[in-house]
């Protein structure tokens, strides 16, 4: 199993390739509270990785969409995604929260800074 920051690297790198002015990257983590049920996040063209730790206990369920992601998780189910709960998020990143009380809380990404030639 690799470790989180290898898997960061990796899942950056498989996104990278192909795209032709970019050569190299830079990873850069990124925190953001998320403070309503329905939240939404404009990623101006950068691709967002997923990387919180686990979400917290008092939401039901949380569900993600990006232009080429959806993601839906209950705290239990996310604790245990493994590898897979590394999504990457282009473009946007609308976040929905089921809660029988909304709470603030907050969410880790790393944030893909692609350097182009």
């Amino acid at each position: 199993m690799m470790n989180t920051s290898e898997l960061l690297h990796t899942i950056a790198k498989d996104r990278i390739e192909g795209l032709r002015t970019i050569d190299s990257y830079q990873l850069k983590p990124v925190m953001i509270t998320v403070t309503s049920a329905n939240h939404s996040i404009d990623l101006n063209n950068d691709m967002w990785i997923l990387n919180t730790k686990s979400l917290p206990a008092h939401i039901e369920e949380i569900e993600m969409i990006s232009s080429d992601n959806v993601f839906t998780a209950t705290p239990e189910e996310y604790d245990f995604m493994d590898e897979f709960r590394f999504r990457v998020f282009t473009d946007y990143i609308d976040i929905k929260t089921i809660a029988e009380t909304f709470k603030p809380y907050r969410l880790e990404f790393v944030k893909i800074i692609p350097h182009r030639t």
